[in-house]
């Protein structure tokens, strides 16, 4: 078997690449994988190089890794490439937080929807549409498994450009099995079987059975009465370490009849009623808001934590996270199927929402790809929650990608969080984003 040669871009991220990193060099059939780290940054580059070195070493491992800033000469040859990159970091992301506080909208975390994820979207799209391009020039076999944010939009730019095997991956469905577990007391996910489907984000399950039976029926029973947030209460703090106390999730089961993705921050950001106006709900809902400062604070703490991984202060854990892109690699190279969450053009997986969009179901993984599974429909009252995202997220990327501003404020015109803003407000919020961000929006601000 030839070395896998993978290619994490944007791997100087010291929030994504040490858990990366860890779980790859855990994975049987990687033992001789050859790992160039790309990133703009040349010190955190070479610093995941050094992570990346300790490990194989320690490990026993015949692993090499190193540091590039050249898309060609990371791509040429490659077999897989992670992406976890954010264009314009954590200084750009604080525009899209703060202008839209202007027009009385008030993110959560702002990158997938609303004006944030608007934003984040047109700014990134530009560098995946050239990195799809890159990729399929020098290694058109290649696998790209995408991370960033938004998902559903940046995944989509390599489907708009080229024809690379491509899928964005949450961890959104193992917090949703992490709460039943907990509730229901289960020893492992197998005990958990779902259905689900919709975008990523704000997916729902459309039908659950716990140990075999009725999962709706016997959490019914379990809640006797009570709003699903008073049942989980304090049996559950997300990935990011943020205690979601799932009230907005309590409200949506009880009057859709569906349990949607648990993570009320990210949720209550693709309704209009949660974040807007005033800061009254946010209180009462009990959400979470992650501020840039938050960020920069986890950062800085990932950082230090790194250096001490390197030092020998602090050790990596000795076993894989839930995290999926290294289990899906393994897949690839021995053959061995499962079944994970995927991201993936809609070809009939969800029978009620647009053909070629976006769409987050269960899939088939193995060394051929991905072959999502059936969902069939979405019922009537989810499937009208989720076409206007779905539509955005398409206008959003053709704009990207055509560099139309009509076409780009037009979706942000359509996006639930600016429903109590008139057109002319909504219009001049989309502008100042556009503006602040105008340098890395190339097909918007020609030279």
């Amino acid at each position: 078997m030839s070395k896998k040669k993978i290619v994490l871009v944007g791997g100087g991220s010291v929030n994504w690449s040490p858990l990366l990193i860890n779980d790859l060099t855990l994975t049987p059939g990687l033992e001789e994988a050859e790992y160039t780290i790309l990133d703009l940054n040349p010190e955190a580059g070479r610093k995941m190089v050094q992570l990346g070195q300790k490990l194989s070493k320690e490990r026993s491992l015949s692993c090499g890794f190193n540091y590039t800033d050249n898309q060609k000469e990371a791509f040429t040859g490659v077999d897989f490439v992670i992406i976890t990159i954010t264009t314009g970091d954590l200084d750009a992301m604080e525009y899209d937080l703060k202008i839209p506080e202007d027009y009385r909208i008030y993110q959560t975390v702002g990158d997938t929807v609303g004006p944030g994820g608007w934003a984040r979207g047109l700014r990134n799209i530009p560098v995946f549409a050239d990195m799809a391009k890159n990729i399929e020039k020098y290694s058109p076999e290649a696998v790209i498994l995408n991370y960033t944010n938004p998902m559903s939009v940046l995944t989509n730019v390599f489907y708009k450009v080229g024809s690379l095997k491509t899928v964005g991956l949450c961890h959104g469905l193992f917090e949703v099995y992490d709460v039943l577990m907990k509730i229901f007391k289960l020893e492992s996910e197998e005990e958990v079987k779902v259905n689900f489907g919709g975008t990523n984000h704000f997916f729902w399950v459309t039908d659950l059975k716990i140990q075999g039976e009725d999962g709706y029926e016997l959490l019914k029973h379990k809640m006797n009465g009570r709003p699903f947030a008073e049942l989980v209460e304090d049996a559950y703090i997300d990935n990011a370490g943020f205690h979601s106390n799932k009230w907005v999730c309590s409200e949506l089961l009880d009057h859709y009849g569906f349990l949607p993705y648990v993570a009320d921050r990210h949720i209550c950001e693709f309704l209009p009623s949660y974040l807007t106006r005033d800061t009254g709900k946010i209180e009462k809902y009990k959400l979470e808001r992650t501020s840039i400062e938050q960020r920069r604070e986890n950062k800085r703490i990932n950082r230090e934590y790194t250096e001490a991984y390197i030092r020998g202060t602090e050790k990596l854990p000795d076993k894989r996270s839930r995290e999926s892109a290294a289990e899906i690699i393994c897949s690839f190279i021995s053959g061995k199927e499962f079944i994970d969450v995927a991201n993936l053009p809609n070809r009939g997986q969800i029978s009620n929402l647009p053909a070629g969009s976006i769409v987050e179901t269960l899939s088939i993984i193995n060394s051929t790809g991905f072959v999502p599974l059936t969902v069939g429909q979405l019922p009537e009252q989810i499937l009208n929650l989720q076409l206007p995202h779905i539509r955005n997220q398409d206008m959003i990327v053709e704009a990207g990608l055509e560099g139309d501003f009509d076409k780009a404020i037009s979706a942000l015109y359509n996006d639930p969080l600016c429903s109590h803003l008139t057109l002319p407000e909504t219009k001049e919020m989309g502008m100042r984003l556009l503006k602040a961000h105008e340098q890395y929006l190339p097909q918007f601000f020609k030279k």
